[in-house]
């Protein structure tokens, strides 16, 4: 293109000498087609001109940026994912853990099934063995009832036959007259203490006492109390001996031998002795107050008389005590076991049990007559309470004493030592 001024004519350079890009204008066509990739333009001027014009301000800076600024978010990306890619790897170490341990356990649940499964074997074993002994003690309990009856039946025998003798026997006394003897002895003399009668009422009294004093065992159990007192008092005397006034059927005797004391018991009731010579029992028929007196002075380290007071008029009781200072060695010990009929049930109810007893011995009228006999120091012990007491104790709307006098200690216990004289 010419271009005419005034002093020259010149040919103006085309568009793109000047630098300006030739923008493709695309056809119809064309714009109908879908692009790939954008359209991209041209520069013809500026390949050239980059490499030896300096960069214009403000041309070119915002590529770098972009280019700069995407470098340090790759980075930052790049970072991101390593420290994931450990997280991931630490959880993937922690879920295999997890999966290694449950495996543990499976293992083990395996293990436990098979031995619950043998355990299960060994239970129905035990229920069956179970089930053949509940079989076999059902047969012993029913055999044991047949036999039981049978005992019963022949020990009703055996007492008709006793209660048939002794009354033969005083049938005999009462009609002795008859047989040429010169005395004759009435029914009320034979009733008061025949020799028939006293047998009749020998057998009454051990299967009294059998039956509601207690069986061996436990009144053994309950006497043991006593022993460290009258330990004591075997190594004061030098290991004299013990005596039982009223041994019975000799469960104190029984204890005392166990633990190694010498001892003997007296008592009038020949079954009772009979029983306790049975168990291997040094015990001898006789009046408790004959044998006592037949004694020599200091030779006995311990009198023992359990239940047997009640049973005497207090004269006799006060001739024991008496008695006993003078037998016992210094250091000796008394000991008297009576009901404490300060308790309600005792003396309203079982006290009266034994038609044998006569009258209560309360502790004022022992612990004086142990005085008056010279025996010091002297202790009296509340023992052996109901097995509801501590029951009652405890409940706060129940009253102290009326639980004592209910159901508080059921004997009574009193010693006495013989001074040594020093």
């Amino acid at each position: 293109m010419v271009r005419e001024t005034g002093q020259a004519v010149t040919e103006e350079p085309p568009a793109q000498a000047k630098g300006l890009v030739a923008r493709h204008q695309p056809t119809g066509a064309e714009r109908l087609q879908p692009r790939s990739e954008p359209l991209k333009t041209t520069d013809i001027s500026d390949a050239g001109a980059s490499a030896s014009a300096p960069a214009r301000p403000g041309l070119g800076r915002p590529a770098k940026r972009k280019s700069k600024l995407s470098f340090l978010k790759r980075l930052e990306r790049n970072i991101l994912a390593f420290f994931k890619l450990g997280r991931i790897e630490a959880m993937a170490k922690q879920a295999r853990g997890r999966l290694d341990h449950m495996d543990q356990k499976l293992h083990r649940v395996d293990s436990v099934d098979h031995r619950l499964g043998a355990l299960g074997d060994d239970v129905a074993k035990v229920w069956a063995s179970i089930s053949q002994l509940e079989a076999a003690h059902e047969d012993h309990s029913a055999r044991f009832d047949v036999e039981y009856e049978k005992t019963k039946a022949g020990d009703a025998v055996l007492a008709r036959t006793v209660s048939d003798v002794t009354r033969r026997l005083d049938n005999i006394l009462l009609h002795q007259d008859k047989l040429g003897l010169t005395s004759e002895k009435t029914a009320s003399d034979i009733s008061r203490g025949s020799d028939g009668m006293e047998a009749f009422l020998d057998s009454f009294y051990h299967r009294l006492e059998n039956k509601y004093r207690g069986s061996v065992e436990e009144i053994a159990n309950r006497l043991r109390i006593y022993l460290p007192d009258v330990e004591a008092a075997v190594i004061r005397t030098g290991r004299k001996p013990v005596m039982d006034l009223g041994c019975g059927r000799g469960e104190w005797l029984g204890l005392l031998t166990k633990a190694d004391i010498p001892a003997f018991g007296v008592d009038i009731n020949p079954v009772q002795i009979a029983a306790a010579q049975e168990a291997g029992l040094d015990v001898r028929l006789g009046d408790s107050l004959d044998a006592l007196a037949a004694l020599e002075d200091n030779s006995l380290s311990v009198i023992t008389a359990h239940h047997l007071v009640e049973h005497l008029p207090f004269d006799k009781v006060a001739w024991i005590a008496r008695e006993a200072m003078r037998v016992l060695s210094p250091g000796g010990l008394l000991m008297f076991e009576t009901p404490h009929t300060r308790n309600v049930l005792v003396g309203a109810t079982t006290f009266h049990t034994d038609p044998t007893h006569l009258k209560p011995m309360p502790e004022q009228v022992l612990g004086v007559l142990f005085e008056t006999a010279g025996f010091h120091p002297i202790e009296i012990r509340a023992l052996h309470a109901h097995e509801r007491f501590d029951e009652f104790i405890a409940q706060p709307d129940f009253n102290n004493e009326l639980a004592f006098l209910m159901f508080g200690p059921q004997d009574l216990a009193v010693l006495g030592t013989k001074p040594t004289g020093d």
